[in-house]
């Protein structure tokens, strides 16, 4: 128990008095009594030697066959260059590819399987391994062999054949312990029963089939695993209140326990009720639908699977098939083609699909009604359309509809008018044929739009400035009103250089019905009359033009200044500003200053007579006056908040009189 093969255990445990020499150690035992030939236990069995040591020897002995076990004596580092080796010290492969684990797969209780696997040494010195005892569980099913070759250098390999003869049908996961001279090691060892493992490519199946014709597709199941499973279709007599997972297995489990499967499974739908998912292949069961009246249903089924194959099991699915059934080829991708709003005397233009669920290529024409004639035309009027190809989707060509509407087109539909979104009846609904010569029902798809005017208004047709003086302005407003049903943007985009317009430089936006004022800003530069247009652009690009007139004439008198930016001044303050005015006339020129009532403000003077060419000096006088409001404030506050209505009256006339 403390030995073993000469050269790879560690030196044994001897009492100090009995200790042998140095180079007799590797052959002398820790108890030399019981493996001595001449002593009273050394021809004795090794469970009666056993029971007559010691409580003491005993555990001595145990101790001494865990450090064997652990490698005691056997493991040292490994240092080269400096450099300790760490990780993995035997790497495993298998054909010459490296592997991170041994695996029997798809295994069978009673056949025996074999594998080679080869050690290769990856540390960074000699070194070399032995095998350990595999666990308990799993050593009865394994057997291992190899050629021990010594000291291994690096890169060396070495062949371990291994056989393994299984027992019962379940999953193996262990490992195959070494020991090797840096340290323990594991190779991990995984031995996989045979399974079955069954998905579906896609659990929704939808038939689009013309009366007449037929359609076969193709539920896929993929086997994963090693096992053929029996597969077993039958239609359910009614679907799950949710297709949550939950409530599908629950339903599942349900419809197999109480048999809750029609009676009588749709007539129309063909397909195979039993069949068998091959391992590691591709399962394909094909489903036929011949219809026999146009229309639509949902057709639950039920693929059921035998429960005990293996673990996991492959759970049962639930497959929706959808069916549906028309009674044309051709038809229009969209019922109804919708303009929405449209403005008068506009052009515009939508893409008609037309699709092809047929087998066959089929011409199509779209024919224009006697009422849309010269409103609606269509480009080609013509086609052929595809058949649908091998994936199952409909041919399909795009006609382009060209509409240009004018007023005269409400009158011409009246009987297919509609209420619109604003509640007039302005919207029109007609429906359009499209002829396809090979098939006898014809096709219609609604052509709707909402007509309005893109028309808008001004207040006044004509603007009057009146007369005034050169370079002085004066300004006008000119209310703008959208009548249409569209937004749109105003604008006046080319003005005469005496005109502005405010504001926003005159570019504004209506909304449906709504009105806004433009200010029209007119200053002339010579003594002229002017009569000329401005024009306004609607969004749809519609000039309007807006007559204006005005009467420039040159002012007898100029005044230095216009404009007085005067400082900042308390009530009863005083501030004074001086200008000067000259008669640019041939003539006397007499005048009058009008000062504004209650300003504040004193001309002096305010009558003047000038001659031709004479200068004449004014002066500006600004005192702010207290407003009322501001003395009965003042008079509350110096009587102590006594004041009579008398002196608010007053004080209110003070305030006007100052």
């Amino acid at each position: 128990l403390g030995g073993g093969e000469e050269g790879e255990e560690g030196e044994a445990q001897v009492p100090e008095a009995s200790k042998p020499r140095l180079d007799e150690t590797h052959a002398v035992p820790e108890f030399t009594g019981l493996w001595s030939a001449g002593g009273e236990l050394g021809g004795g069995s090794p469970k009666k030697a056993w029971n007559q040591l010691s409580k003491l020897e005993q555990r001595y002995m145990e101790e001494a066959l865990a450090r064997k076990k652990a490698g005691h004596g056997w493991i040292e580092k490994q240092v080269v260059g400096g450099r300790e080796f760490k990780g993995t010290a035997f790497v495993p492969s298998e054909k010459g590819r490296d592997v991170t684990a041994i695996v029997f797969k798809d295994f069978e209780p009673g056949k025996v399987y074999k594998r080679k696997v080869t050690l290769t040494n990856a540390s960074l010195a000699f070194n070399t391994f032995k095998l350990l005892d595999l666990p308990d569980t799993v050593k009865d099913f394994f057997e291992i062999s190899y050629t021990h070759p010594g000291a291994m250098s690096p890169g060396m390999m070495c062949d371990m054949h291994i056989r393994f003869e299984p027992k019962v049908n379940e999953d193996l996961i262990e490992h195959i312990p070494l020991l090797c001279k840096t340290g323990p090691q594991h190779i991990p060892l995984r031995c996989l029963t045979k399974k079955a493992d069954v998905t579906a490519k896609s659990t929704d199946i939808d038939f689009d089939v013309i009366m007449g014709e037929s359609q076969t597709l193709q539920l896929v199941l993929a086997n994963r695993g090693a096992l053929d499973v029996p597969i077993h279709l039958r239609q359910l007599s009614s679907l799950p209140d949710d297709l949550s997972p939950q409530s599908v297995a629950t339903h599942l489990a349900a419809a197999e326990a109480e048999g809750l499967y029609a009676e009588v499974p749709e007539a129309t739908l063909a397909y195979s009720q039993d069949s068998i998912a091959a391992n590691y292949a591709t399962t394909k069961i094909d489903l036929t639908f011949t219809p026999s009246a146009p229309g639509e249903a949902v057709v639950p089924l039920h693929l059921r699977m035998p429960k005990g194959l293996s673990v996991p099991q492959s759970p049962d699915m639930l497959v929706l098939v959808r069916l549906r059934a028309y009674e044309v080829p051709i038809y229009v991708l969209h019922e109804t083609m919708d303009f929405r709003c449209c403005c008068l005397g506009q052009t515009y233009s939508q893409i008609i699909p037309v699709c092809n669920r047929g087998k066959v290529a089929l011409k199509a024409s779209l024919v224009v009604s006697r009422e849309l004639h010269g409103f609606v035309s269509f480009s080609p009027d013509m086609a052929y359309v595809q058949a649908r190809d091998k994936a199952g989707r409909p041919g399909r060509f795009d006609f382009k509809m060209k509409f240009e509407p004018e007023r005269k087109l409400l009158q011409r539909c009246k009987d297919y008018l509609v209420e619109g979104p604003t509640g007039l009846m302005d919207t029109i609904e007609i429906p359009v044929r499209v002829g396809v010569p090979d098939q006898t029902l014809p096709v219609h798809f609604n052509f709707r739009v909402q007509l309005t005017t893109g028309q808008i208004k001004f207040s006044q047709e004509e603007v009057d400035f009146g007369t005034l003086a050169v370079n002085d302005s004066v300004s006008v407003k000119l209310g703008v009103t959208n009548v249409g049903e569209l937004p749109q943007r105003v604008g006046f985009p080319t003005l005469p250089r005496e005109v502005t317009v405010q504001p926003n430089t005159g570019f504004i936006s209506l909304l449906p019905g709504e009105e806004r004022n433009v200010e029209l800003i007119f200053c002339p530069f010579s003594d002229i009359q002017y009569s000329f247009a401005v024009t306004a652009v609607a969004g749809s690009n519609t000039q309007y033009p807006v007559q204006c007139k005005a009467v420039g004439v040159a002012a007898p008198v100029e005044f230095t200044c216009t404009n007085f930016q005067l400082r900042a001044c308390a009530p009863t303050d005083r501030v004074q500003q001086s200008f000067f005015c000259t008669n640019v006339s041939k003539e006397t020129a007499s005048m009058e200053l009008l000062v504004p009532k209650n300003s504040g403000i004193k001309l002096s003077p305010i009558v003047a007579m000038l001659e031709p060419g004479q200068t004449g000096r004014f002066q500006l006088d600004f005192c702010p006056p207290y407003q009322p409001e501001h003395l009965v404030q003042l008079l509350a506050t110096l009587t102590g908040g006594r004041t009579s209505k008398m002196g608010i009256k007053k004080a209110e006339g003070e305030g006007e009189g100052e």
